[in-house]
């Protein structure tokens, strides 16, 4: 079984790499794509349309998948 530091290095992601939001608090399945703007140690910046808005947002890297 890998530890929390070895799961967050294999989950890298890279500035303006597109990816998909799967937002685990929202009581709907929704899927956003957004771009990533900078990895932070716990943390990615994201750049997505939030309800007709272009917004960045602090996610999990849990919660990304690459496109």
């Amino acid at each position: 079984m890998m530890n929390q530091t070895q799961d967050r290095l294999e989950k890298d992601f890279h500035n303006q790499e597109l990816v998909l939001w799967h937002p685990h608090n929202q009581k709907r399945s929704l899927v956003i794509p957004g771009v990533v703007v900078r990895q932070q140690e716990n943390q990615v910046i994201i750049r997505a349309r939030i309800e007709g808005k272009v917004k960045e947002i602090a996610v999990s890297p849990d919660e990304l998948v690459e496109r």
